[in-house]
């Protein structure tokens, strides 16, 4: 079955990922949306998968799935026994590759209720628990945990300026029991400082060690260019 919209990328050179653009033609109507428009975005099905993943080829979901599996092997701890938390977690792109893994998807969190709602209508019952917010309450994630047994935290380019800044992650992390997992992606642009902030994060925080480090191809930009992340991998002792 074919979908009800086709999609022009706009290649004009120079846009940071924030400012790309693509047309929507649907319904025989144009629109002209903005890629972080996510609210847009996520309102029509399948229109996230096919930008994003089909066309600009992104990696960061399964790059950061095999990381947490890999970084869970390193303390003898198989996919099965993850249950996980997916922080930014979309529509359900990450949790969907982790579940292809063998990991227990417990809980999304997102900035926008619009994430939720197309999570639960893209992928029903990935998500036991979905928590909308800017700023997620320690308190109601730390009942989560331990209520779930949580014992995993993904973000896949969740983390960082523009997204949930890293104290934030620092604040989620801690309600996390010895032995969980970490797994991010984060940007590595010329002018980006998301990997340098989470290091001095991760130098400050003295329980938790990076098991995995390695830079990859996050995807095509809309003007045909390489961009670069890094993956990282941590187990807390």
């Amino acid at each position: 079955m074919s979908a009800a919209f086709t999609v022009e990328l706009d290649p004009t050179p120079g846009r940071r990922q924030g400012e790309e653009q693509f047309l929507l033609h649907a319904d025989g109507d144009t629109q002209r949306v903005v890629l972080h428009d996510y609210a847009t975005v996520y309102a029509v099905p399948g229109l996230y998968e096919e930008v994003v993943q089909r066309q600009l080829e992104c990696a960061s979901p399964a790059t950061v799935a095999d990381v947490l599996v890999e970084a869970a092997a390193s303390v003898d701890v198989a996919p099965g026994a993850l249950r996980a938390f997916d922080l930014g977690a979309g529509n359900g792109v990450v949790g969907e590759e982790l579940v292809a893994r063998g990991v227990t998807v417990v809980v999304g969190a997102d900035g926008i209720p619009e994430a939720r709602d197309a999570a639960h209508r893209d992928r029903p019952g990935l998500y036991d628990h979905y928590l909308v917010g800017e700023r997620l309450e320690s308190a109601e994630v730390a009942r989560l945990v331990t209520e779930e047994r949580l014992n995993a935290l993904v973000a896949a380019g969740a983390v960082g300026e523009g997204h949930v800044p890293v104290d934030a992650l620092g604040e989620l992390w801690s309600t996390f029991p010895s032995g969980s997992v970490l797994a991010l992606t984060l940007k590595d642009g010329e002018h980006d400082h998301d990997v340098a902030d989470v290091d001095a994060w991760l130098a400050r925080t003295s329980d938790t060690g990076t098991v995995v480090r390695r830079r990859f191809r996050h995807r095509l930009s809309m003007a045909g260019n390489e961009l670069y992340y890094v993956v990282l991998g941590a187990v807390k002792r």
